[in-house]
């Protein structure tokens, strides 16, 4: 019972440490808006140009414009409009369509579609090589980790 309480403990620090990324996706849908998502599928921010937007009872975004927003169970992002996303065995996006993020061994996104991002040793971005998709970017917040 011990060891089972302790692992309990890791794991939700673990998850709460994952949970804090300052990265996400910004994916832009139609008319200019776009919904930026974190690493881990949680909506971070709305950018809104035109267009109503809509809450479910959760208070989870669930319409942006002409936009639907779906989640899964664990109250992920799997769908914005018609562009799906997917998730990794530790909950990290990993698709967005048809675009493939990588991450390195710190959790720490190196890759969107054909776009390469290196870090210094400090974890601050110091390069993107390539470019992102003509419909998402990467966005961070310097200095966090």
């Amino acid at each position: 019972m011990r060891k089972l309480l302790l692992l309990l403990v890791m794991f939700s620090i673990f998850n709460a440490a994952h949970a804090l990324s300052s990265d996400a996706i910004e994916v832009f849908i139609s008319h200019g808006n776009s919904v930026s998502i974190s690493t881990i599928g949680k909506v971070l921010r709305l950018n809104i140009t035109s267009g109503a937007i809509a809450y479910d009872n959760l208070n989870r975004v669930i319409q942006v414009g002409d936009a639907a927003v779906m989640y899964d169970e664990s109250s992920r992002v799997i769908q914005i409009g018609n562009i799906s996303v997917k998730y990794d065995q530790s909950s990290r996006v990993i698709n967005i369509g048809n675009i493939t993020i990588s991450y390195d061994f710190s959790n720490r996104v190196v890759k969107i579609g054909d776009a390469v991002i290196t870090y210094d040793s400090l974890s601050r971005i110091i390069n993107i090589t390539g470019k992102t998709p003509d419909n998402m970017r990467f966005a961070t917040v310097p200095g966090q980790t």
